[in-house]
């Protein structure tokens, strides 16, 4: 893929048309990050935990509620900002963080019936370490300095919980890109969504950087 100056009007045309060798150049990247955040959630609950990245999505923005399930889901945001702008969720189905919590508390599965504050609360620890370690990755990659807001959870549907940040990021660009995450804690495995949402300048120098040039 040729890189070549991109004005603001062509982002989307330069985020929609990707080649292989970008999306596997990214996939690499972000299962680094995958990797770090599986030994920081294993050093943090002493469970076996393994998260990969087995590909990515590049989606119009308005197709990504339906992507991740348009049902109710526990999300956790943190926003990015620095060398790297954009939007970080962590999507999770209301059973699977339940089930996540009985396992980092050690109980038998089906335990926790209740999404209380001490789920809550581990859930969004869970995603900070989560997005943070993708962050940290990219921040490294880039060799640029990633701000992270504090993590914030929604429990709410997909539309409403990234209204604002698809508002945000469609001013510039239709199109965004969406991970789908494996993730096994113990032998149990969870299909969750790790989405981020880039501005498009920033997706535009990851590409780059992973092509050789820069912006």
């Amino acid at each position: 893929m040729e890189v070549k100056a991109v004005e603001s009007e062509n982002y989307e045309e330069y985020i929609k048309n990707l080649d292989e060798f970008a999306k596997s150049a990214l996939v690499e990247t972000f299962n680094i990050g995958a990797s770090r955040a599986a030994d920081a959630l294993s050093e943090m609950t002493g469970l076996t935990v393994d998260i990969t990245v087995p590909g990515i999505e590049v989606t119009s923005i308005k197709s990504v509620p339906e992507k991740v399930g348009e049902d109710v889901k526990v999300a956790v945001y943190i926003q990015l900002s620095g060398g790297f702008e954009g939007h970080a969720f962590f999507f999770l189905d209301f059973e699977d963080a339940l089930r996540i919590f009985d396992l980092m508390m050690g109980q038998e599965l089906g335990t926790t019936t209740e999404f209380d504050d001490m789920v809550a609360s581990a859930v969004m620890e869970m995603g900070n370490i989560l997005i943070s370690a993708f962050a940290n990755a990219l921040s490294e990659f880039l060799g640029t300095e990633i701000n992270q807001t504090p993590p914030d959870i929604a429990i709410d549907f997909t539309p409403a919980i990234l209204d604002f940040a698809l508002a945000d990021v469609g001013q510039y660009c239709d199109y965004t890109i969406l991970l789908g995450t494996d993730i096994t804690i113990e032998g149990v495995e969870f299909k969750e969504h790790f989405t981020i949402i880039p501005h498009p300048a920033s997706m535009k120098k990851v590409v780059e950087t992973l092509l050789g040039g820069f912006a």
